[in-house]
């Protein structure tokens, strides 16, 4: 699998993305060129993304048959608005080369937050060496967070808490209904979160540890729904990296909730990750098997979410005929 990422792009609003595919790489380029004002390499990693971006929104328009009804309508919808962003992202290029976007900050300003979730929004469209591979990284982020803040070290630990949150706003772009709305209170904790630390006003490591299960809940909750997708779509293979991925979200907030919580959660995870791993690399298994792991790990994400505060709760599975 991919290692973690080592480049991110940093804009002036404090908001990271990990430099993951074709179109971060470009973006990221167009950046660091920018700074170095090489006006013309700038405009030429631009269009670099433009065409990047054009690509995976092709794709977004094909998948509407794979899909549910939900994520079909999501599907359209990301189709147009990355269709549009290419278009801004075109036309920026020639702003850079025109000599009109000068800095890393007037670029921000062009591509400002609305533009930059519609471009989050690819992540729709990525297939499982795409996102699986990152799964974790919120968790590695979330340690390297309480590692920080044990020295002191506030304005690291901020860093390490938005990074974390960047790869929650990517799995809401994946996610439909109450998944997606639990992902989005989950990153605006974050945040709140991080601008806390970097006042220095959070004094306590409990606080973030209640931040840390609400995002790793929410998003175990928003991979089991997408493993349940998967499985009424026969695309078992997908459905196995989904419950793996639900299993570690699991596992991670019981562990920052507490012991008494990872011990109760012990076999939900246990069993998911069982039938993950049967499912997504072709292995037997039985009808019984996969909807004991699914309802197990339901409801040990609804036993936790009840000690943790979240009014989420894990949809019901159909095993089918």
């Amino acid at each position: 699998m991919a290692k973690s990422p080592t480049e991110w792009i940093e804009y002036d609003d404090a908001t990271y993305t990990p430099v993951l595919d074709d179109v971060s790489q470009a973006l990221a380029n167009a950046r660091t060129a920018l700074a170095k004002k090489d006006n013309a390499k700038a405009a030429e990693a631009m269009t670099t993304a433009a065409r990047a971006l054009e690509a995976q929104a092709d794709r977004a328009g094909r998948v509407d048959r794979q899909r549910a009804a939900a994520d079909m309508k999501l599907a359209r919808e990301t189709h147009t608005r990355m269709v549009a962003l290419t278009k801004k992202l075109d036309a920026t290029a020639a702003q850079i080369k025109a000599g009109k976007v000068v800095s890393t900050g007037a670029l921000d300003k062009t591509l400002d937050k609305a533009a930059r979730a519609d471009m989050e929004r690819r992540w729709l469209v990525t297939d499982v060496t795409g996102w699986y591979p990152v799964a974790d990284e919120p968790q590695r982020h979330f340690g390297a967070a309480v590692e920080a803040f044990a020295k002191k070290d506030y304005k690291a630990a901020a860093t390490e808490v938005r990074k974390a949150a960047a790869y929650v706003r990517l799995e809401s772009a994946r996610a439909v209904g109450q998944a997606k709305t639990g992902l989005d209170a989950a990153g605006a904790e974050l945040e709140k979160t991080a601008k806390a630390l970097d006042k220095g006003a959070l004094k306590a490591e409990k606080d973030m540890d209640t931040a840390f299960a609400n995002a790793n809940h929410a998003l175990a909750l928003a991979h089991r729904a997408k493993a349940a997708e998967s499985w009424a779509h026969k695309a078992y293979d997908q459905a196995g990296y989904e419950l793996k991925a639900a299993a570690q979200g699991l596992e991670s907030a019981a562990t920052w909730t507490g012991a008494e919580a990872k011990s109760a959660a012990t076999t939900g995870v246990t069993e998911a990750r069982s039938v993950g791993d049967k499912l997504a690399s072709g292995g037997v298994w039985a009808k019984d098997e996969v909807a004991k792991g699914f309802e197990s790990l339901g409801g040990a994400l609804n036993k936790l979410g009840q000690s943790i505060g979240s009014k989420s709760k894990a949809s019901p599975f159909d095993v089918g005929a």
